[in-house]
């Protein structure tokens, strides 16, 4: 059988997220050697497509009007003509072989849903709750969509269900992997994360993006539900006017943090991360 028939990449990327699709993918097909049907790249929002180029893609699927992470993936899964997928986001790079084909080979039993790469190593003992394989393991932290194979009309399953679940209050910090780990579980679907040894497969390089967490938010597939663009990060409501007096206290503050930060661009890598980060934003305008 031919394997590329099997599996298709989805790359999932959103507005402002350019600068991370130039760093992860060229990673991905530094150890990547196996050929896929067709490569899909899902973009939620506005992009400035120079980066498209990066990634050479098969299909461009975009929400021009940025709708939130789920949109995205059950309109990329809606497209996908194979029996798996390949589960990527943008912001990770990787560090070793992408073990494709010895994943798809243990999917073909179709009580798993999906097997993903690890973003630590080595793996924790105390956090093993089964062991399948002597490099499979159930960990503590549940499923992790990114970097994953998945079984498509499974995870299809697990997203109609979850559209169909009724949202509320309660519901409003809950996040999507949350529950389809949830809906995985009752289901009888077993996954499972690839011991790395003690090298991780993958690094995140994500962790100072500035996306809201409501973007992934089970409430955000309902417009009167939905978290997005009504709350900024410091707390006040869209409508909400920040005044003169908050203004200028901040002043003193935001000058103390960068004075400070100064000096740890030439001890700490994180804090030159941020400085980056800062440096992008006036770039863009502060717009996002």
């Amino acid at each position: 059988m031919n394997l590329s028939s099997q599996v298709t990449l989805i790359l999932f990327t959103s507005e402002g997220r350019e600068h991370l699709l130039n760093a992860s993918y060229p990673s991905f097909l530094t150890y990547n050697t196996f050929i896929f049907y067709e490569t899909l790249l899902a973009i939620d929002g506005p992009f400035d497509l120079n980066a498209v180029p990066t990634v050479k893609p098969d299909r461009i699927l975009q929400q021009c009007l940025r709708k939130g992470y789920i949109w995205s993936i059950q309109n990329a899964l809606d497209t996908v003509k194979t029996p798996y997928f390949f589960w990527l986001e943008d912001d990770f790079i990787f560090n070793k072989e992408v073990p494709v084909a010895y994943m798809l080979s243990v999917l073909k039993d179709d009580n798993w849903a999906g097997l993903f790469l690890s973003r630590s190593a080595p793996l924790e003992e105390s956090k093993k709750r089964v062991r399948y394989a002597d490099d499979l393991y159930l960990m503590d932290i549940g499923f992790s969509v990114s970097p994953s194979l998945c079984n498509t009309q499974t995870v299809k399953d697990a997203f109609a269900a979850l559209a169909a679940s009724p949202t509320d209050e309660s519901t409003r910090r809950m996040g999507f992997e949350t529950f389809i780990d949830d809906y995985f579980v009752k289901n009888g679907y077993k996954y499972a994360v690839v011991d790395p040894g003690d090298v991780a497969h993958v690094d995140h390089i994500g962790h100072l993006e500035s996306t809201p967490r409501e973007y992934h938010m089970i409430n955000s597939i309902d417009p009167e539900l939905s978290d997005i663009d009504k709350f900024y990060l410091s707390g006040l409501g869209k409508e909400g006017e920040i005044s003169l007096y908050n203004k200028l206290a901040m002043l003193p503050k935001l000058w103390y943090a960068i004075l400070v930060l100064t000096f740890k661009v030439f001890r700490n890598r994180k804090a030159y991360d941020f400085a980056f980060r800062i440096y992008r934003g006036f770039l863009r305008g502060f717009k996002f």
